[in-house]
């Protein structure tokens, strides 16, 4: 007869082998379960629909987000990525055993998935949109997506009939690549726009203060002015002798040759700076517009995507 201790040992291993035989229990249940659909039944789905498994998440994602709001309540944007991909193990095993709408196995067209399928947020300026831009929405959806799956078009002049049986594959979500890169030029944008504002305001100031106290002559050229200028007022103060206190009037109303071509040369800066002014201004228009165009081009791309998510 076995003593206490033994008993109490092989109670506990048999406590410690419990949750291994629970899990074996539960493995054959599933297998149980997944028995009891027959190859052929599994087959024979609504409208000649192909099983599918939990690697088709992208191409079902129209019906997955319409079967996610009809049975569960819930918005496909308001999902995190693990919460998103067990709800699509409940849709594939109901997809598989013919418990959905027989809608969905016929193929749902994603350019008419309303936005209040995917989202519960509403744009404000959503209301004042008017009629004829939603049908040019709802006709530039259908445009992209014959172009993507080599269909035609659905002809507006019939009433209600559109082309094709088939379905209309792929997200309407924006990819994360694309989002990633719609930030990346923003930023970019923004970032030459503050560098080119900077240097516009050191030009500003520059100009203003040429404009006080007048160009002046620089570098090596300014230096050999300056001697050259000294070298004349001291030869004439020595010409003069004993005179040097007397100066006819060209000396004093700036008549002398030397003065005269000081001035010459000193305009003939001024107008070459002024000149390299206006082109370097010129050139700093024609980026600025260049930048403004690229910004628009970049919002548009926004608003875009924005109706693409939200309708």
């Amino acid at each position: 007869m076995p003593s206490r201790r033994d008993r109490s040992v092989s109670y506990s291993r048999s406590r410690s082998r419990s949750p291994d035989r629970h899990r074996d229990r539960e493995r054959r249940r599933e297998r149980d379960r997944d028995r009891s659909y027959s190859p052929d039944e599994r087959r024979k789905l609504p409208h000649d629909a192909s099983p599918i498994t939990e690697s088709d998440y992208f191409q079902k994602s129209d019906e997955f987000r319409v079967w996610l709001k009809d049975e569960k309540g819930k918005y496909f944007d308001e999902l995190s990525g693990d919460r998103a991909r067990s709800y699509f193990r409940k849709f594939v095993k109901a997809w598989n055993r013919g418990k959905l709408s027989k809608s969905l196995y016929a193929g749902i067209d994603s350019s008419s998935i309303p936005a209040t399928s995917t989202t519960s947020y509403k744009w404000s300026f959503a209301s004042k949109s008017s009629r004829a831009d939603e049908e040019a929405l709802k006709h530039a959806r259908e445009s992209v997506g014959a172009a993507t799956h080599n269909r035609s078009e659905p002809s507006y002049s019939s009433s209600g009939s559109k082309a094709g049986s088939g379905r209309m594959q792929g997200p309407t979500l924006p990819s994360a690549a694309d989002m990633q890169l719609a930030r990346e030029t923003a930023a970019e944008l923004a970032e030459e726009e503050r560098r080119y504002k900077r240097k516009r305001d050191r030009k500003d100031e520059k100009d203003r203060i040429e404009d006080i106290v007048g160009p002046k002559e620089v570098g090596k050229e300014g230096m050999l002015e300056k001697k050259r200028a000294r070298r004349e007022n001291d030869r004439a103060f020595r010409e003069k002798g004993d005179e040097g206190l007397e100066a006819d009037e060209s000396t004093l109303m700036g008549g002398g040759d030397s003065f005269q071509a000081h001035i010459a040369r000193r305009d003939a800066t001024k107008k070459r700076h002024e000149h390299a002014r206006e082109d370097k201004a010129n050139t700093m228009r024609e980026r600025a517009n260049a930048l403004k165009e690229k910004e628009s081009a970049t919002m548009a791309m926004f608003q875009q995507l924005a109706k693409q998510r939200f309708g």
